[in-house]
């Protein structure tokens, strides 16, 4: 290069990067030109010298943005297409599961064949947690956020997991005096809890190790916030101290390139058949939807540790006492017992199962997989209905443009939109197209009827 530059006078642009004995890293760019003598010969040469450190500390920043930002349009376009899929699995589950409980009842069943029923049910409730798994993980699943105690969460899923971990696990829970009250979905936290601990037994590779969760309050001092660009955003949203949950064991820990892909849904380092790959991804998911920020630090042979980072809820809440596990009485009021329910929804298995079911609790339904079909039922006798219970997302007529549509035709009758997926702007449209409730479409098909059932009774009591 020196020979290109200087024998053949032509410019030569270097950079050096240079070590300071302080142990600063700056960089300089030299720009040298070579001017010839009477020989035409290089008889001198001008060598000017530029400081780039701040350029080079720049264009790093802007490759390190570029890479979030294809990493982030990669994970939406993968969590767009994962929900989508999870959602037309929600309603094949529940169809297969809703069927199950129907041939269940039914008398003097063979025990084989009810034995084949529970493998069925089973099969039926483990692929229903894999799609609330996919759902999670591209937040297409509803969050309930409410003020909850976070050291209570933590207590109850280390004694659901004591219950399953090997003996050779040891799990401890430690905290401070304080228990931070943070604004929270307390079963998708459990979820979180549980995805790591999953990830930390896996870690130990059948040996022997510790599992530890840490709860506690910090404040995002500047110095992480400015190396962790995650917890700058949360600090900027939530300036001030924070929950912190630490999740950590003595597992084999996880090198650089795992590291980089750890988030990303599908990838597992387990054998084939041992996982699915979308345990931490559904981590990142739920911390990303409780406004949150993850930071991991793990090298290999040196164990893991998971930080997760949640905004307090504002001073002076009180935390929302947990809700019965028992479910609601299913049986029917003389009230509302023979009531009449129009049904419509687009698949035709859950329109029929859903049928089944409600009128098996002693309500009559009008069931349609036509929005224009139902309608002209409702203009025959607009009285004789009771409530109407339409699918959101339909082919045509969306569940907002049917309830538009019943209004029209009969202003005072009360209509609820089901929706696999609500959020904030579905429930401002239901609201001015005179929704009465927006409610979740639960795979579980006997809850949702029960809730159906429920909201029923309700509209007849306010209307005596």
């Amino acid at each position: 290069m020196r020979t290109a530059g200087i024998d053949t006078l032509q410019p030569l642009t270097l950079e050096y990067r240079l070590v300071r004995t302080d142990g600063q890293v700056i960089w300089l760019r030299s720009i040298q030109a070579s001017y010839p003598g009477p020989d035409g010969k290089a008889a001198r040469m001008i060598v000017s010298m530029q400081d780039i450190t701040a350029r080079k500390k720049a264009d790093a920043e802007l490759a390190s943005l570029e890479a979030r930002l294809r990493e982030s349009q990669k994970m939406e376009a993968i969590g767009t297409l994962a929900g989508g899929i999870a959602h037309d699995f929600n309603n094949i589950i529940a169809t297969i599961l809703g069927h199950v409980e129907l041939a269940r009842n039914v008398a003097g069943i063979d025990p084989a064949v009810l034995e084949s029923l529970d493998e069925i049910r089973k099969a039926g409730r483990r692929a229903r947690d894999l799609v609330h798994q996919i759902l999670a993980f591209s937040r297409r699943e509803p969050t309930r956020r409410q003020p909850v105690e976070l050291l209570p969460i933590i207590e109850e899923a280390a004694r659901l997991l004591r219950a399953m971990l090997p003996a050779r696990i040891k799990l401890e829970v430690r905290h401070d005096d304080a228990d931070p009250i943070v604004l929270a979905d307390r079963t998708q936290l459990q979820q979180v809890v549980i995805n790591l601990a999953n990830n930390s037994l896996h870690a130990t590779r059948g040996e022997a190790g510790r599992i530890e969760f840490q709860v506690d309050t910090v404040i995002l001092d500047a110095v992480g916030a400015a190396t962790q660009p995650a917890l700058r955003a949360l600090a900027e949203r939530h300036p001030g101290r924070v929950a912190r949950l630490r999740v950590s064991d003595t597992g084999h820990g996880m090198d650089a390139p795992t590291l980089a892909r750890m988030f990303e849904p599908f990838f597992t380092t387990k054998a084939a058949g041992e996982g699915t790959g979308l345990g931490l991804s559904v981590v990142y998911g739920i911390v990303q939807a409780h406004e949150g920020a993850i930071v991991v630090e793990s090298q290999p042979d040196k164990g893991t540790t998971f930080d997760i980072f949640l905004p307090l809820a504002a001073p002076g809440v009180a935390p929302q006492p947990e809700e019965s596990a028992g479910r609601p009485p299913t049986a029917l009021t003389p009230s509302v017992a023979g009531r009449h329910i129009l049904y419509i929804d687009d698949d035709e298995s859950l329109l029929l199962l859903v049928t089944r079911l409600l009128q098996r609790r002693g309500l009559r339904v009008s069931a349609h997989g036509n929005q224009n079909e139902a309608l002209d039922t409702l203009r025959a006798d607009p009285m004789a209905v009771d409530l109407v219970v339409t699918d959101y997302n339909m082919p045509g007529m969306s569940g907002l443009q049917v309830a538009r549509a019943i209004r029209q035709i009969r202003p005072d009758l009360p209509v609820v939109v089901a929706s696999g997926f609500i959020d904030e702007t579905l429930e401002a449209q239901a609201k001015d197209a005179g929704i009465r409730e927006v409610i979740f479409k639960a795979t579980a098909v006997e809850d949702y009827c029960g809730l159906v059932e429920r909201l029923l009774a309700r509209e007849m009591a306010q209307a005596r």
